[in-house]
């Protein structure tokens, strides 16, 4: 690894050369990797360069005690540090957030987005008119261990003898005794390795007749996707083997043997079944049932989706994909393909790790943090709830989801207060109607503001004044005033604060936002706030239920390690429907 053929240059030949690091970490959370190394480069970079970790995925079903020291110190670095932690699938999001790191996002393989062309243009019809006759390229794990082809091996096997198909090595024939010794056996122009040599050897380890058509060995992906061309259909369980066939715009069908191709199939949808219902259905009946034009509508369909999460996420970092799904060119041959995504990292706006303190401001009962990474686009300004646990005498403290924010690549201001004052005292208009405040706001493409409670007051309020554009806030509190809310029974000290004058009512504070996400407890007075901004904001307001909760929303939702992800799905504009689905999955 570059770590360790740079040695202790390795910091400062990073920050010299490189804006941005994206690391892909496939299958390693298990117990047998040992993360020390890597996460002993990455501290000793100190923030000098950001980065991005992709494609994460749990391996089995393991507690985290299991795992090496090394591997919880690496989890636990790309939970805290990376601008992205992304995982393959939800439950390895679920097994991180089960265990206390709740800054994962799915996001599934990046390899998957790299050819949108070749995957929407697909088509199952000629494989299921050859049924039986289908000529199949299929990849596993003809392994040994102990002496012996692993069962996984022996399964693949079993199901393929009677169909036409060729195998795909990775590095296991290596391990076949004297076989891989033999001259002319690898013909690297083909990237083939001779089949009846190798049938033979396998026939007679697995005391069963082995026959594939053809045995492939490649040095590189561009090979394997030619190859694939070759064949009607992929089926086989090393997922990156039907990833290059779909690269290649051949249809692939998963064998799933474990949760990794399981996890990864589910996330894009892509037609998937254990290896021995396979053998028992036979070739023609798997491709009439799993290359129908329905199954691979819906395939694509949820892929466009989840490509446009993942390059929606990429995007405040300057990582982009060179064209649009909506400019696909879906009747496009695979020639077109090579330069469909590839991503664009841009050095004259490079990404930097450390989030920049612009200014911070006293003003009143207030101070307000301004921050401002240099990658950020989107500012949200965020307000301090009531919580009696807020030192409110550490003038250093971060202000409300401030840390999240900045780490998700977001510019922020945190307004502080001195006590729980419902945001009464003017000098609050007066701080946002400073120059240097008005020239903050200025910088941002676009605005949100974000609270919870008192601080969900506040963000609904001064929407309007901060020119926000999206509103996020979980149980709302419209007003305090007697005359408005007479049936609040909550909150003492803050109804008892003075409730006349400008900025009372939150339902005056949102006529512009364009979108207002309110996360509540419908069995709590909550909603009948929430009845009251809907009556105000119309269709632009967005009800998402949170049963269960009380007045403790963000508690419930980070105890099910689902806080963030549904906090970052309201800032995406996510659709009501989809916010609402985060929250009744868990």
């Amino acid at each position: 690894m570059l770590q360790k053929s740079l040695g202790a240059r390795f910091p400062d030949v990073m920050a010299a050369h490189y804006d941005l690091i994206i690391i892909s970490m496939a299958n390693f959370i298990r117990p047998n990797h040992d993360g020390s190394a890597l996460v002993k480069a990455l501290r000793g970079l100190n923030d000098r360069v950001p980065y991005i970790v992709l494609g994460c995925g749990l391996q089995g079903s393991h507690r985290l005690s299991d795992m090496m020291p090394g591997n919880r110190d690496l989890i636990a670095h790309f939970n805290e540090n990376a601008l992205v932690f992304g995982v393959r699938g939800t439950k390895t999001a679920n097994w991180l957030a089960d265990n206390g790191f709740g800054n994962s996002s799915v996001l599934g393989c990046p390899s998957l987005y790299a050819y949108p062309n070749s995957i929407l243009k697909i088509d199952g019809t000629s494989a299921r008119q050859r049924g039986a006759e289908a000529n199949v390229m299929t990849a596993g794990h003809l392994s040994m261990h102990r002496g012996r082809i692993v069962p996984r091996g022996r399964e693949l096997a079993t199901a393929f003898e009677h169909v036409k198909a060729s195998y795909v090595f990775q590095d296991e024939f290596f391990a076949y005794g004297d076989l891989p010794k033999t001259p002319g056996l690898y013909q690297e122009g083909a990237s083939e390795v001779a089949h009846e040599p190798v049938n033979s050897w396998l026939s007679m380890q697995l005391g069963q007749k082995v026959d594939f058509e053809r045995y492939y060995y490649f040095n590189e992906a561009s090979a394997w996707r030619q190859a694939s061309l070759r064949h009607d259909v992929f089926i086989g369980d090393r997922f990156h083997g039907g990833v290059a066939a779909l690269q290649a715009g051949l249809p692939a069908i998963f064998l799933t043997h474990d949760n990794r191709v399981s996890e990864l199939t589910e996330h894009v949808g892509l037609p998937n079944l254990k290896t021995e219902e396979f053998a028992r259905r036979g070739l023609a009946d798997t491709l009439n049932e799993f290359l129908s034009p329905e199954k691979l509508s819906s395939m694509k369909a949820l892929y466009k989706t989840r490509y446009a999460e993942f390059f929606k996420v990429m995007a405040p970092f300057g990582l982009k994909a060179a064209v649009t799904l909506d400019a696909v060119d879906t009747s496009s041959t695979a020639s077109d393909n090579r330069t469909v995504t590839s991503v664009v990292q841009k050095r004259a706006a490079p990404v930097t790790p450390k989030s920049e303190v612009v200014q911070i401001i006293s003003q009143g009962a207030y101070t307000l943090r301004l921050i401002q990474p240099k990658y950020a686009t989107d500012l949200v300004i965020t307000f301090e709830a009531a919580d009696q646990t807020i030192n409110r005498k550490d003038q250093q403290r971060k202000g409300f989801g401030e840390a999240f924010l900045l780490k998700n690549g977001y510019a922020v201001l945190s307004v502080l207060t001195s006590s729980a004052n419902w945001f009464r005292p003017p000098a609050i208009v007066e701080a946002f109607e400073r120059p240097d405040v008005k020239d903050f706001l200025s910088r941002f493409d676009k605005r949100h503001s974000y609270g919870s409670s008192m601080g969900g007051f506040g963000a609904l309020v001064f929407a309007d004044l901060l020119g926000v554009s999206n509103v996020v806030v979980m149980q709302p509190i419209s007003s305090l005033a007697s005359d408005l809310t007479p049936w609040e029974t909550r909150f003492a000290h803050g109804r008892a604060l003075n409730w006349s004058g400008n900025y009372r009512d939150g339902c005056d504070g949102i006529t512009r936002p364009a979108s207002i996400y309110t996360l509540f407890d419908p069995a709590t007075l909550d909603a009948k706030h929430v009845f009251r901004l809907a009556e105000a904001a119309g269709s632009r307001l967005h009800k998402i239920s949170v049963p269960e909760a009380n007045h403790a929303v963000p508690r419930l939702l980070l105890r099910k390690g689902i806080l963030e992800s549904t906090i970052l799905a309201c800032l995406r504009a996510t659709k009501k429907a989809d916010v609402q689905t985060i929250i009744s999955s868990h």
